[in-house]
């Protein structure tokens, strides 16, 4: 997977094959670069254009948040308005384009399965891991998240991928995603992206990306996830590794228990935890051991909270609805006291894949085909222009931070020097 090409980052240079609207400097040597770093051989697509071309009109939908049909037909009059591109007329009445049409573009896409996509977007991610995280030939901690996301399907397919849900407003069925995100020196870039099927584990892809981070040389300092992944096996496959895990814990009898015991002054905010497998037939249940801690919801303070049912204020039941616990995988001993808020300030760090979703979604282009490889290619390409965003955004204004959609307007203003695109 290591391979010893150009990072992925803005070409400079033109290319002679654009003589007439050379110009175009951005879309055209981004998609270049994208090209160069996964090693595509620059082939033509049908009779007239290039891998380039293509990649070209995809940028500017991850940019500007449209479908393809629309970035064509912008592209292309923005060629003519302002490159000064003459169109010529053939003799059944169509006109040549400076800008490969939707069909062209679809076509292309059809060819592209979950396999291909994710073999490109995993090069083409270390390449931006190495930019940030490895350029000085030193380790940086960095934290691993991970975390899960929906998308509305309203086409009629009805198979594995395709799931029965609510979560999306409109549509009873989805398309279920697990994203991938690291932490570290003040960015937050995404790793990875996985199209889940029904019934399908998603151990073996979050295991995979932990390996994949290694192999790279990063070291995992602590690993957030939600707990959609409270599993046992998750929990003892990652310590094996010797990456630590936060989870919050299910409000089962264990933690009830804990919560009491704590409450009564019996034992202390940090206690053994224990998570076992599910009672299957002719299996052993499987035990790892770990440390649950014990924070108030909000702005309270536990101290307050016991004095209160120390008063006869607040039931027992009712102080124990006011704690929630982290579970971790990391032991206490020999730790300060500000240990436990160093753990709820690891916690505090899942919110922001969630952020992300959010600001990725909401200038997302919509895509017509509803093939599976070809929506996880334009989902992950959001993912790669979110993480330019996290890379330059220091370096573009270090007085103002620039927010995703101020991103997006700069790069529209820096490459084509006009509002109108």
């Amino acid at each position: 997977m290591a391979q010893n090409t150009q990072a992925v980052y803005r070409i400079p240079q033109f290319g002679p094959r654009y003589p007439i609207f050379n110009r175009i400097s951005f879309f055209k040597n981004l998609a270049k670069s994208v090209c160069k770093a996964v090693n595509i051989p620059v082939s033509r697509q049908g009779r007239k254009w290039y891998l380039d071309d293509i990649l070209a009109v995809l940028c500017y939908c991850w940019i500007r948040g449209v479908s393809v049909h629309h970035a064509c037909e912008k592209l292309n009059r923005w060629a003519q308005k302002f490159l000064g591109f003459q169109p010529r007329e053939y003799h059944d009445g169509r006109r040549s384009r400076a800008f490969p049409h939707q069909t062209t573009i679809n076509d292309w896409l059809r060819t592209q399965t979950l396999f291909n996509v994710v073999e490109i977007y995993r090069i083409v991610f270390e390449k931006m891991i190495r930019l940030v995280f490895l350029k000085d030939r030193r380790t940086h901690p960095v934290v691993l998240e991970f975390d899960l996301t929906y998308l509305g399907y309203w086409g009629k397919r009805r198979d594995l991928k395709i799931k029965g849900s609510r979560m999306v407003k409109g549509t009873r069925m989805i398309r279920h995603y697990h994203g991938a995100m690291i932490h570290g020196l003040h960015k937050s870039l995404f790793v990875g992206c996985h199209h889940v099927a029904k019934g399908e584990s998603k151990i073996p892809y979050m295991l995979n990306t932990a390996d994949w981070l290694l192999n790279l040389g990063l070291e995992i300092k602590v690993c957030v996830i939600d707990r959609e992944y409270y599993r046992q096996n998750i929990l003892k496959s990652f310590k094996n590794r010797g990456i630590p895990v936060i989870t919050p814990a299910k409000n089962y009898k264990q933690l009830k228990k804990a919560k009491k015991e704590y409450i009564l002054g019996n034992k202390e905010r940090i206690q053994t935890f224990t998570i076992r497998t599910k009672n299957k037939a002719n299996q052993k249940r499987k035990f790892t051991r770990c440390w649950v801690h014990l924070f108030p919801r909000g702005k309270q303070n536990l101290n307050d909270l016991k004095y209160a049912y120390r008063q006869g204020q607040l039931s027992l039941n009712k102080t124990c609805e006011q704690l929630y616990g982290l579970i971790t995988t990391i032991a206490p001993q020999y730790r300060s006291k500000s240990f436990v808020y160093l753990i709820k300030r690891y916690y505090k760090m899942r919110w922001q894949i969630e952020t992300a979703f959010r600001d990725v979604n909401i200038h997302k282009g919509l895509w017509r085909l509803n093939r599976d490889g070809t929506r996880l290619f334009g989902e992950m390409g959001k993912y790669l222009l979110f993480n330019y965003w996290q890379i330059e955004r220091d370096q573009i204004s270090s007085n103002h931070q620039m927010t995703f959609q101020e991103y997006r307007d700069w790069l529209m203003d820096e490459f084509s020097h006009t509002i109108d695109l």
